[in-house]
């Protein structure tokens, strides 16, 4: 059984949205002075982005499957897989610097 990457970043982005809609976070810092982000900016951002890296993801193997039944050309077909390549290392760097910042958090002393 293999493991879909997107259900797990579906899957952490729906608790996020849960987490922050609900506004039950323990430990909030008192508001800043400056100016504030607009709410919802950044869920926005990561929920558009997760989006994006999934319809490349069915486009490729759509146009994967129609490179298997003859119906586009190689050229299309490279391009189509690459595409999706690219895609997915960029979401595993996202991935791994969202870990790396959360272990520095972690290591930050209180």
């Amino acid at each position: 059984m293999a493991i879909d990457p997107t259900a797990n970043v579906a899957n952490a982005l729906q608790a996020y949205t849960q987490a922050n809609n609900t506004g039950s976070v323990a430990n909030v810092l008192p508001a800043q002075d400056g100016p504030q982000p607009q709410s919802g900016a950044f869920a926005q951002l990561v929920t558009n982005s997760v989006s994006q890296a999934v319809a490349q993801g069915k486009t490729s193997e759509q146009v994967a499957i129609s490179g298997i039944t003859g119906g586009t050309d190689m050229a299309q077909l490279a391009l189509a897989v690459s595409e999706a390549e690219i895609t997915l290392q960029t979401v595993v760097a996202v991935r791994d610097k969202v870990v790396d910042a959360y272990r520095e958090i972690l290591r930050m002393p209180i």
